[in-house]
């Protein structure tokens, strides 16, 4: 069995990966590093939420 380069693969295709190989806990820990590394966004309010909401939003649209 040939050994997966987890770095190579996106976001994307190593989620799907540990969907469906939940016993792979290598690919389970880098999956969980990335989503760690990522910058975290609090809203208290309703408003902060939709405005982040929103930007989001904005950003896939503008990427598609």
């Amino acid at each position: 069995m040939t050994k997966l380069d987890y770095q190579t693969m996106s976001d994307d295709e190593l989620r799907d990966w540990v969907r469906y190989h939940p016993q792979d806990s290598e690919a389970f820990h880098i999956l969980m590093d990335r989503l760690d590394q990522r910058p975290k966004v609090i809203t208290r309010t309703d408003e902060e939420f939709e405005t982040e909401l929103q930007r989001r939003i904005d950003n896939i649209s503008q990427a598609s």
